[in-house]
């Protein structure tokens, strides 16, 4: 009897570990509640008129299945897996058509063009970017984008046994970059905007395609969509940053930088689906074209030219030379202190000098906040005392001035004051109003 326990032990192990690697390599069986989901959207693309036009219908298509994500995500409980939700969304399409077209229902137009969106907006997974293993210990995982190709060509198949002819001959290459991509910034360094020109069958670009992102924190897309040129996409940005982005201007944005600044979208795997939770419907629309236009952006690119990082290495010498010379101390005095404040001091990888030395109110209370959260009192209280004089050796880095330099030295103030106590709760500083997309 104990032998028998033993190895019912023993495979449940092996059974929870195989699920374990099913899940990291990018796998996941299928949820009860996904079903009901689907047809939701089924539900809604027949209600719908659709737009002939390439662009709308890709937005038409993230708008429907972005407005489902949303609301599953809001849901306790439900364990939404992005990707394979995606993939089963287009087989559970694709079924629907054949259904559609064996009955002879007039829907079927709406649906197919459900299925060209799925096929023009699914993230695109690179060969290199699953191992060989991966693919021969688990053979049946399949990928969105894939999908949705087969499930188009079976269905374009039957439609041609029809005489009937869809345009089906962009979907293999979708969308493609058309021109060089333009970047702008905020006066404090650290919020873009990148834009870039699209088109189809390499055709001319007939619209521009934008994300807003914010390295305050983590480089994370805090906003993406469509626009009719890039001037439009400057505008809207421009808005919803604040004053800090009314000056800015749109320049050529280099192959290296545009990588790094789309480092986040690039990623796949476990990585790829993990979201904040607080993010808004809008971005959630874009949460898989944006992936896709990133990939389209960048994978025919030089990335290699002009590409390189800030090297920080020596800041902090510098600064703790100045440091202790105005406090008349030793150079090291302060070293723990500042490199607990570098430690949590934005992205660790920093696209060039300018982005190091941002100082953003944003960017110094998230700070303060991961230090508070993260530290001994006596540690966090060090680099929390230290904030102020570091902010302000970052005004005078970037040449930042006026009203934008006073909120930095006001934010690391006011960080400066909110000190850790061990013996009593920490200091509550997160909070779960701030916008997403919040202004600069």
């Amino acid at each position: 009897m104990q032998q028998l326990r033993q190895q019912q032990q023993a495979s449940y192990g092996q059974a929870s570990f195989r699920e374990l690697a099913y899940r990291l390599a990018g796998g996941a069986p299928a949820e009860p509640w996904w079903r009901e989901s689907h047809e939701r959207i089924l539900a809604r693309t027949r209600a719908l008129t659709w737009p002939s036009r390439l662009a709308d219908l890709e937005t038409q298509t993230c708008q429907i299945v972005g407005d489902e994500f949303y609301d599953r995500l809001q849901s306790p409980g439900t364990g939404l897996h992005p990707t394979q939700w995606l993939r089963a969304l287009a087989e559970e399409t694709g079924a629907a058509l054949h259904t559609a077209l064996a009955r002879g229902a007039d829907d079927w137009q709406k649906l197919w063009a459900l299925l060209c969106g799925l096929a023009l907006t699914a993230p695109q997974i690179p060969a290199d970017a699953v191992d060989e293993t991966v693919r021969e210990v688990f053979p049946g995982i399949k990928h969105p984008y894939e999908t949705a190709l087969a499930e188009a060509d079976k269905v374009a198949k039957l439609l041609a046994d029809r005489e009937l002819e869809p345009d089906a001959e962009c979907l293999a290459e979708g969308s493609q970059s058309a021109g060089e991509p333009l970047a702008a910034r905020d006066a404090y360094g650290s919020r873009f905007l990148l834009t870039a020109p699209f088109g189809y069958g390499r055709g001319a670009p007939d619209h521009w395609y934008a994300w807003d992102i914010d390295l305050c924190w983590i480089d994370v897309v805090v906003g993406a969509g469509v626009f009719a040129s890039a001037e439009d996409a400057l505008c809207e940005w421009r808005g919803v940053v604040g004053p800090t982005a009314s000056s800015a201007t749109l320049s050529p944005c280099a192959a290296g930088m545009t990588a790094r600044l789309l480092a986040s979208c690039l990623t796949t795997g476990v990585l790829a689906d993990i979201l904040q939770g607080t993010e808004p419907r809008e971005l959630i629309r874009e949460y898989y074209r944006l992936r896709r236009r990133a990939r389209n952006l960048t994978e025919q690119a030089d990335v290699g030219a002009g590409s390189f990082s800030f090297d920080a290495d020596h800041v902090d010498e510098v600064f703790l030379d100045r440091y202790a010379t105005r406090h008349d101390i030793p150079a090291g005095a302060a070293a723990e202190a500042l490199g607990t404040i570098l430690g949590e001091w934005g992205p660790g990888d920093h696209p060039d000098e300018r982005a190091f030395y941002a100082c953003s109110p944003h960017r110094i209370e998230m700070a303060a906040q991961l230090i508070r959260g993260g530290y001994f009192a006596d540690y966090a209280n060090a680099a929390l005392r230290l904030l102020p004089e570091w902010t302000e050796w970052c005004i005078e880095q970037a040449g930042l001035d006026g009203d934008a330099a006073a909120r930095s030295r006001e934010a690391a103030c006011s960080a400066a004051l909110q000190l850790v106590d061990d013996k009593h709760d920490r200091p509550v500083t997160e909070d779960d109003t701030m916008p997403f997309r919040r202004r600069e």
